[in-house]
């Protein structure tokens, strides 16, 4: 869940091939998005918008808001 400045978890631990959604839920209206290396969402400003990306590879991925990453707005998906 994206809220404020922060993904809520900021991290998780899934199984290959799960797939994790990232739900826009700032009563804010700033923009926010969820990206990583192989994968990023677009904007999102409203609630309910969300996006969502399957991991098939087994690791830990970094991901982070490109618009807040300065604030922390970081986290981990970690695949096993």
């Amino acid at each position: 869940m994206v809220t404020g400045y922060r993904f809520s978890p900021s991290s998780v631990i899934i199984n290959r091939c799960d797939a994790v959604k990232a739900v826009y839920a700032d009563t804010s209206g700033a923009p926010h998005n969820w990206t990583g290396a192989t994968w990023a969402s677009p904007a999102m400003s409203a609630n309910g918008q969300s996006y969502t990306y399957r991991f098939t590879s087994s690791g830990t991925f970094s991901f982070y808001c490109s618009y807040h990453q300065d604030l922390g707005m970081t986290g981990t998906v970690t695949v096993r």
